[in-house]
């Protein structure tokens, strides 16, 4: 077929914009313009990638600034561009270690997914180390911390790490799970359980052997139920174990459950709740004296639940108020439940023994955060604007302009300051984020 002039210059202006297209896809990748180019925001949940910081003269290694307002000496915030979150944070020797996840790889952070900050007790940041996948528990063991991932989660090539870091060693990973770690208990020397959940109708507890090379997996408990489970916490009673969790089938059931037994062994099923009027969704639990005590909403109510250890004595307390969440904190000798409400929070405080209850006024309808170690009359509180660290007896409160916070670590130190960890969105009184949410270290006056 002959074609005519025009249809030529038609079809010469289409192969130039074919190739300018062609082009424009072979360069992307380069220079990290397309997805899953450096500086690009990473499925959180992966977690696997590496990328080339878009700030290369960062200085990571760097001493803490200034704080901005008065009470607060001095801040060291881990920064990336992404929403960077609080695991949890520990102190040893003078030395913290900040446990968390980052969703970008720039400015502090090399690589998305699980990280371990060390800072000084001045402040400085001394060294960071990684983990492959997105960090979901972390745990105090033998020399240093254990570690669980995910990455790669909804493929055929989802894995489950367990790692090992001591507190002056890179992380080495020990272990591959049969499913996400939603908990870590050390139960002796030489001993670690870990908890994990591969559907939302089971756990397993697994224990290791902990030594120099991989983790030995010995004798594993799996429990599954007719319900969706929501782990709590399991604790350790002689050779035998308790794990406490939510049972629920909504909207027809709900109810708290402990799973005892040893290790290799069958799990016996303790529940509390039910249907109709006997639902008790459950929203914290804790060991005490007596037995264990947990915060539910009965009827929509608010409701303080005790048992005893052998689980055949039962009481209800029915305090007859509405509420959005729970918490429970322990510090020192006494327990903080904290109901937050759509006017402000209450929080009663009670002993060990359950006995005494008192409505704590010193809080001021803030929620109750974290204990500060080291000073039993101490803790952390916050709301949306503003946290907090006060006294329980309500003669001290020193209170800052941070939005957001989610406080995993307060310390009192040996000068009297008190030191905070948290994430949060920024607010008057720190550096604003580089991202959606960062994580501070703040040493404040109280």
């Amino acid at each position: 077929m002959r074609l005519s002039k025009s249809q030529l210059a038609v079809i010469t202006v289409l192969n130039v914009v074919i190739a300018a297209l062609l082009a424009t896809v072979f360069l992307l990748p380069k220079f990290g313009l397309g997805l899953g180019g450096g500086g690009g925001v990473n499925d959180p949940d992966d977690g696997t990638h590496v990328d080339t910081p878009v700030t290369p003269d960062h200085d990571k290694l760097r001493g803490p600034s200034a704080g901005r307002v008065d009470g607060i000496l001095r801040e060291t915030r881990l920064m990336g561009s992404g929403d960077e979150r609080i695991i949890d944070a520990f102190e040893k020797n003078g030395m913290l270690y900040v446990f968390g996840n980052a969703t970008v790889g720039d400015y502090d952070f090399d690589a998305y997914g699980g990280f371990l900050c060390r800072i000084d007790g001045g402040g400085k940041i001394c060294a960071f180390e990684y983990f492959t996948g997105r960090m979901t528990a972390v745990g105090v063991v033998d020399d240093g911390y254990a570690v669980a991932t995910v990455s790669d989660t909804g493929t055929d090539n989802a894995r489950n790490r367990l790692y090992h870091v001591g507190h002056g060693s890179t992380p080495r990973e020990v272990a591959t799970l049969g499913g996400t770690a939603v908990g870590i208990i050390s139960v002796s020397a030489g001993k670690v359980a870990v908890v994990t959940r591969k559907t939302e109708n089971s756990l397993r507890l697994t224990e290791y052997a902990v030594g120099d090379g991989d983790w030995a997996a010995g004798r594993n408990t799996d429990i599954s139920s007719g319900y969706a489970l929501e782990y709590f916490d399991c604790y350790v009673l002689g050779d035998a174990y308790v794990m406490a969790a939510r049972a629920s089938s909504l909207p027809r059931y709900d109810s708290v459950v402990f799973f005892t037994f040893e290790a290799g062994g069958d799990p016996s099923a303790h529940f509390y709740g039910g249907s109709g009027d006997s639902m008790l969704q459950p929203y914290a639990v804790m060991p005490c004296d007596s037995g264990y005590v947990i915060l539910c909403r009965r009827n929509g109510t608010a409701t303080i639940v005790s048992l005893n250890y052998a689980f055949t004595s039962y009481h209800r307390d029915i305090l007859g108020f509405a509420f959005d969440d729970a918490r429970l904190v322990f510090s020192g000798d006494k327990y903080y439940a904290c109901f937050d409400c759509a006017d402000g929070a209450q929080t009663y405080e009670f002993d060990a023994k359950l006995q005494v209850r008192k409505l704590l006024s010193a809080t001021g309808g803030a929620i109750v955060d974290a204990p500060v170690k080291n000073a039993p009359s101490l803790i952390a509180c916050k709301t949306k604007t503003a946290t907090a660290v006060i006294s329980v007896a309500g003669d001290k409160k020193v209170s800052f302009d941070i939005t957001n916070a989610e406080v995993r670590f307060a310390q009192k130190n040996s000068d009297g300051t008190v030191t905070l960890v948290l994430s949060a969105t920024g607010g008057a009184a720190v550096s604003a984020p580089t991202g959606g949410r960062d994580i501070y270290v703040v040493c404040i006056e109280v």
